[in-house]
């Protein structure tokens, strides 16, 4: 027989067997002070659980209060998000952005807020006031964490759900978004040929390589290849190393483990720099890695030495190697996806397509080799 329950946005009531016992679940405080769910038992009907639930919520009701958007946050958002991490469904950096996130865009206007005191006028004030990449990405956050509160009956339903007027666009701080084209790459590869940081520069310019992946190289993930004449350097994706330092084997998703192919002059390169290191490609100078600041100080540096308006971030080099590859190489945008490690988003991608290292090597020293035949 299926359990009777009686349950509203305070408190529920539960039968729990036939021996007239019933649960009332409600909230309040306990003997520290905190405010939280707590448990009743009553034995009698179900007239006599009602009378106590009702005796309960006279008593805590001027105690009672909404949970805040801080208690969602740390008790159901966050946790949500770590487990996702602990699980290799999202990467620690991404976790790591939603907490910079809530603690410099989100937690002074709203942190102490319970989640029933927020007016959608307030909210939209709140946007009035911000730029518009920040009003969008607290949106994007603030939408599935307030989820968690209608879910768990803290509010009938969200606020942040309702359509706002965003700021104007004028308020975006627009980000170098420029990429090389091969030539141009070469050209910047002399000028980055001898630096500590070179491998690095291939594994990202020629290999598509995440900056912490490009970093993250060891010699062991190096396997040259002599391919119809032309060398081939193939690369395991296995690690990356973090902003701030520490290497680690979560990449950013499951697909990005992976081999990167580079082909031609800079695989001989990549080849020869790593015949004289023990370890990494790209150390720190010590035996251990270095870290993603380290490259980006010495990658800035760069900029006065490269011909003008040759100069982009590092993380552009991805950028560049996807247009390339696509554009000028001729490789086919489906086997390009697999070699930056994205998800595939049809039924074919999630289920059925699963090459192997030669098949990938295979297409893609196809497509150099047609390209390079061209030139």
């Amino acid at each position: 027989m299926a359990k009777k329950r009686l349950r509203d946005e305070w408190g529920s009531i539960t039968e729990v067997d036939r021996n007239e016992r019933y649960r009332i679940r409600y909230w309040g405080k306990d003997e520290s002070g905190t405010y939280r769910r707590m448990t009743c038992t009553v034995r009698g009907t179900r007239r006599d659980a009602e009378r106590k639930r009702a005796e309960l919520m006279l008593e805590h009701s001027e105690e009672a209060q909404c949970v805040t958007v801080d208690y969602v946050w740390k008790h159901w958002y966050l946790p949500t998000l770590e487990r996702r991490c602990n699980d290799g469904e999202m990467s620690d950096k991404t976790v790591s952005q939603y907490k910079s996130r809530y603690s410099s865009a989100i937690y002074e206007r709203w942190g102490s807020v319970p989640c029933d005191g927020i007016r959608p006028l307030d909210v939209q004030q709140w946007l009035d006031g911000i730029s518009y990449t920040k009003a969008s990405q607290s949106l994007n956050m603030l939408r599935p964490m307030l989820d968690y509160a209608v879910r768990y009956g803290e509010i009938l339903s969200n606020p942040f759900r309702e359509r706002y007027l965003l700021p104007s666009k004028s308020t975006v701080r627009h980000m170098d978004d420029g990429v090389w084209k091969l030539g141009e790459l070469d050209q910047v590869w002399e000028c980055v040929r001898g630096e500590w940081f070179e491998g690095a520069f291939i594994c990202a310019a020629f290999g598509g390589c995440r900056v912490g992946e490009s970093i993250g190289v060891q010699v062991g993930d190096i396997k040259r290849l002599d391919v119809d004449g032309l060398c081939v350097a193939v690369v395991r994706v296995e690690r990356q190393v973090k902003n701030a330092g520490g290497v680690s084997e979560q990449l950013k998703n499951p697909q990005s483990r992976r081999p990167i192919v580079i082909v031609g002059k800079p695989a001989e390169r990549l080849c020869e720099i790593a015949e004289s290191t023990p370890i990494w490609v790209t150390g720190d100078g010590f035996g251990g890695p270095t870290t993603q600041l380290r490259l980006g100080t010495s990658w800035k540096q760069m900029a006065d030495r490269l011909p003008d308006g040759m100069w982009h971030p590092f993380r552009n080099l991805r950028n560049s190697y996807q247009t390339f590859m696509r554009w000028e190489v001729g490789l086919a945008p489906h086997y390009i996806e697999e070699l930056l490690g994205h998800k595939g988003t049809t039924v074919t991608d999630k289920h059925y397509d699963r090459p192997d290292e030669s098949a990938i090597v295979g297409v893609t020293v196809a497509a150099w080799t047609r390209y390079l035949g061209a030139s």
